[in-house]
């Protein structure tokens, strides 16, 4: 496939200011993955998956940042980006666990509390309870005890993922997460900021305001 080497030479460099923003090179490696896989395009995954390989980064991490995005994303998305992932990481790894079946529970009930459970405690016929409680097995217990990424990791990913979607409601709780999970108000803005190329400037200028207001809201 050609490509339009007038804005590939712009477009690579925008990327070169980004060298100097204060996150890790694997952070700002895994993003563009994120950002291509929410919004399903795995033909630009492969080239971004092979360079943070280049760059040392651990091939499971990258699988697993990959994986979690399933809860959020669905399961189309996610096999269409592991799809071409496997171009460059073999499949069929064999993750550490915690195996610790509480230890998800705790991690959730720590960062968010019963918040998803009240909000849909009036749904009929115990939906609000099917999905409260698929969301502490699926999302929580089924990646959280991989221990290949922290719990600050995984959120701060997570919110990549979330502010990708634009999905306002999911942005400032979890923008609250990521914070309780440990990470600073500085590394979120910054690491929003840096997903600058790949989703534009009205979703990060709109999310890194939501960060500080929770930011905010929590040092109050």
């Amino acid at each position: 496939m050609k490509t339009d080497q007038q804005f590939n030479t712009i477009f690579n460099d925008y990327l070169k200011d980004f060298d100097q923003t204060p996150i890790s090179k694997e952070q700002r490696a895994i993003l563009p993955i994120i950002a291509f896989t929410v919004q399903g395009i795995p033909e630009q995954i492969e080239s971004y998956v092979q360079a943070a390989v280049d760059q040392g980064i651990n091939e499971e991490k990258i699988l697993e940042v990959i994986y979690q995005l399933e809860p959020i994303v669905g399961v189309g998305k996610v096999q269409a980006a592991l799809k071409v992932a496997h171009q460059v990481i073999p499949a069929n790894r064999q993750m550490q666990r915690q195996n610790d079946s509480q230890f998800s529970k705790d991690v959730q009930a720590r960062i968010y509390g019963t918040e998803i459970r009240n909000l849909l405690t009036d749904l009929p016929d115990g939906a609000g309870d099917f999905v409260a409680d698929h969301l502490t097995n699926h999302f929580f217990g089924d990646f959280y005890q991989h221990k290949i990424l922290t719990v600050a990791e995984r959120e701060l990913y997570e919110l990549m993922a979330l502010i990708t979607l634009n999905v306002d409601f999911q942005i400032k709780a979890h923008a609250k997460g990521c914070l309780k999970a440990g990470n600073d108000e500085s590394l979120i803005v910054w690491t929003i900021i840096n997903m600058l190329p790949y989703i534009g400037f009205p979703l990060v200028i709109n999310s890194i305001q939501k960060v500080h207001a929770a930011a905010q809201e929590l040092n109050a």
